[in-house]
């Protein structure tokens, strides 16, 4: 293996192998695509494929259209969008060079391409506040550049390939969620922000980036969900919104139910979930809830709840604050009964007898799919497989309960491995991979173990199993990663994912091609379930 520089322009890697009995020799060729420069001063152009946006947009009154795109140097620059605004001016901003192009360089002082490191020149932006009086359908944004050349000026004119609407939302559009479950965006293809909203729930829709669909919760507070996963009702449908008067808990065996009763209802509501560890407590926020709460009831029997209080921070958005008697929570899960709204908290299960009260759900990463490969030929799919088996036989001999989501090369699609946990009512799920990385990433510097998790609640879990990672196998520490994936995001259960070294890296691959390197990793990883299970305990 290899990490060698390079710079934009075509190679020929010569790859050579040989030993006593000759020579083999491969070549591959490779094209490094050229960082972006300035364009001459003295041309006159505006780049088409550089103009921003691409995407059709539906925009209303209030929002900001943003544009951009690169041309000749040190001209005048503005856009017009038809029918309803010309010439809105932009301005020239510089951008840097080579640096942008390849981010992992490192620029010493004494480099030769310092002097390429330098800001890309004529990048025009601009932009304009959507007015109530704006009203035009499938418009085109029209680009102009003006040079002047002695007395003269001269123009050049480029049109978007995109198109604009700006939509009267005096009558609102409410759309509902459809599938199983919706995830909801910061922004187009943005970060998650709104985790697994059931069918049926409903929002006012107030914009549109190409595929993108932007929902209003309240005001100032926007997500953004792929068109397929809603579906538009008809004009006049009621905005969504409940009122709730009272909540009550319900003990329950292994897990307490906290119920609000809601009245009033016109749509299920969005909510969102913020998990809080010290003091142990969930904050779950309703958007389109307003409080008449004068009645809160609580179970007599119920130990876990310590306190819940509300609050209706702004109109239209009501926030419960469930504190928790429980060092360390171990799961919940949020769903509509009908018209009421449930939260439900998993108790902590009996840890006097260690891992014997505990079900443990076992996923060796990958299948159909191989996963990464190794120099060798050595195929991650079965490394991982190895090791989950031989951490099977080590949990169940502690007196765990393990269920896997396969004990050969079985397939299975990504996303119902933790639905297959969550059916199961399973406490731990361990997610077991080995690594490999993306082209550009320096692979003697970034390699070894790591392990990551997604909620608060399995964070200690994930330290403690790479704490004892670490001692185990004296490989480079990777790091402990906050990382959002589908083995680690379902929160009805402490969900981590490990990769226990790395396929690529040659004298790593070796180590996970024999049976003591796998059982080291079953056993740290056996050590660091057993560790966290210790400080939970009550």
């Amino acid at each position: 293996m290899a990490f060698l520089p390079l710079a934009p322009g075509d190679f020929v890697f010569e790859l050579v192998a040989k030993n006593k009995e000759g020579k083999s020799v491969k070549k591959v060729k490779v094209k490094v695509p050229r960082p972006i420069y300035s364009v001459p001063e003295d041309s006159f152009c505006i780049v088409k494929n550089s103009i921003l946006p691409r995407e059709d947009l539906v925009l209303t009154t209030g929002d900001v259209l943003e544009t951009k795109f690169r041309g000749t140097p040190n001209c005048r620059a503005s856009f017009s969008i038809e029918g309803v605004a010309e010439n809105i001016p932009m301005s020239e901003f510089g951008s840097v060079g080579i640096e942008s192009a390849y981010p992992e360089k490192e620029i010493e002082e004494d480099d030769e391409d310092v002097s390429e490191s330098r800001p890309i020149q004529g990048i025009y932006t601009g932009s304009y506040v959507i007015k109530n009086s704006d009203k035009i359908k499938e418009a085109k944004i029209i680009f102009k550049l003006t040079k002047k050349k002695g007395k003269d000026y001269y123009s050049i004119t480029e049109s978007s390939t995109n198109r604009i609407t700006i939509a009267d939302y005096t009558t609102p559009q409410v759309v509902e969620f459809v599938g199983s479950s919706v995830i909801a965006r910061t922004g187009p293809r943005m970060g998650y922000t709104l985790l697994y909203q059931p069918p049926g729930v409903r929002a006012v829709t107030t914009g549109k980036v190409g595929e993108w669909v932007r929902l209003k919760l309240a005001y100032g507070e926007n997500v953004w969900v792929h068109q397929d996963s809603i579906k538009y009702l008809p004009l006049g449908t009621p905005i969504p919104k409940s009122m709730v008067n009272t909540i009550q808990t319900k003990n329950q065996e292994r897990k307490t139910r906290v119920e609000l009763l809601l009245y009033g209802v016109t749509g299920k509501l969005p909510f969102k979930i913020e998990q809080q560890t010290d003091p142990s407590a969930l904050f779950l926020t309703v958007y389109g809830l307003t409080s008449n709460t004068d009645r809160i009831k609580y179970d007599s029997y119920d130990t876990l709840i310590k306190e819940i209080q509300w609050d209706q921070p702004q109109e239209g958005v009501y926030l419960l604050k469930v504190f928790l008697n429980q060092k360390q929570q171990w799961g919940y899960d949020v769903f509509y009964e009908g018209n009421n709204l449930v939260l439900e908290i998993k108790h902590t299960p009996n840890l006097d007898r260690g891992l014997e009260d505990l079900k443990i759900f076992l996923d060796p990463g990958h299948s159909p799919d191989p996963g990464a490969v190794g120099p060798t030929g050595l195929v991650e799919k079965e490394v991982n497989l190895k090791i989950a088996l031989y951490l099977k036989n080590i949990l169940e001999k502690s007196g765990a309960k393990v269920v896997m989501t396969r004990s050969g090369n079985d397939s299975m699609s990504l996303y119902n491995r933790p639905k297959i946990a969550i059916q199961q009512n399973c406490d731990i799920l361990i997610s077991i991979h080995n690594n490999a990385l993306p082209d550009g990433v320096n692979p003697f510097y970034n390699n070894g173990t790591s392990t990551y998790y997604y909620h608060p609640q399995s964070l200690a879990l994930a330290r403690s199993i790479q704490s004892e990672l670490l001692k185990n196998l004296n490989l480079p520490d990777y790091g402990t990663y906050y990382g959002n994936l589908a083995l680690t995001r379902p929160y009805q259960l402490l969900a981590v994912l490990v990769e226990c070294a790395f396929m690529m890296i040659p004298e790593q691959e070796e180590l996970l091609g024999t049976d003591k390197f796998q059982k080291q990793c079953a056993e740290a990883i056996y050590q660091g379930i057993r560790n966290f299970v210790e400080n939970a305990k009550e």
